[in-house]
């Protein structure tokens, strides 16, 4: 179904068009990074759950910072900085 444009409250003046365009293009792109950066998120998570080992608990050091990592049976975890050993 085609829905009818209300012309009256599209943009008329040509800044308002400009802006509008860069607007919706500045939208357009973060939403494709957004979707990218979901992605690689959960890819990241799943390989982690899987060589997690399961009821674990260590520190791991990255970029010169700690964190505490724990994991369950199921699978779950938490990736915690810490501060000091």
């Amino acid at each position: 179904m085609i829905k009818k444009v209300d012309s009256t409250k599209c943009p008329t003046d040509i800044d308002q068009r400009v802006s509008l365009s860069l607007s919706l293009q500045r939208y357009l792109r973060a939403s494709a990074e957004f979707e990218t950066a979901s992605q690689a998120f959960t890819d990241a998570c799943n390989s982690l759950r899987n060589d997690l080992p399961r009821d674990g608990r260590f520190v791991a050091q990255f970029s010169f910072r700690h964190y505490l990592v724990t994991s369950d049976r199921d699978g779950n975890f938490d990736v915690e900085r810490i501060e000091t050993l």
